[in-house]
């Protein structure tokens, strides 16, 4: 990805909007192994959510570039990080969605931000924190 084009992208970070629209689950195409367990990736994108509503009926859109294979993934989370434009050059980690507690079908997206967001890289569930290292002892 070039420089502008992540700096649009981070930009698309930061968006909020009430234009918001849901896509069908189905759009995308799961690969529960795209990411490994706490894999490091960098946020290229989030949807972020459309509500503050904690109980939430749909998953927020991320795309993330994986540290270490360099590929491009969507994550589908129910977490809404709070993302900032410099988040961008931090590293996360990505953790699984191991048991669901309920089955959701939709997807949050912005329209606006469709050119990043509309786009056929693997998906995962799950979501994105930050794993810190102990120092040695």
């Amino acid at each position: 990805m070039t420089k502008p084009a992540l700096m649009l992208a981070l930009l698309a970070v930061v968006a909020c909007g009430s234009k918001y629209r849901l896509w069908d689950i189905d759009k995308f195409k799961i690969d529960a192994g795209a990411l490994a367990p706490l894999e490091e990736i960098k946020l290229l994108y989030s949807s972020r959510a459309p509500d503050m509503a904690a109980d939430r009926n749909y998953y927020l859109h991320v795309v993330v570039v994986s540290q270490k294979t360099g590929d491009t993934v969507n994550i589908l989370t129910t977490s809404d990080n709070g993302f900032v434009a410099t988040d961008g050059d931090k590293v996360f980690n990505f953790i699984p969605e191991i048991n669901p507690s309920k089955e959701i079908h939709k997807v949050a997206r912005d329209p606006e931000f469709d050119g990043i967001a509309d786009n056929h890289f693997p998906t995962v569930i799950g979501t994105i924190g930050q794993v810190f290292k102990s120092p040695p002892q």
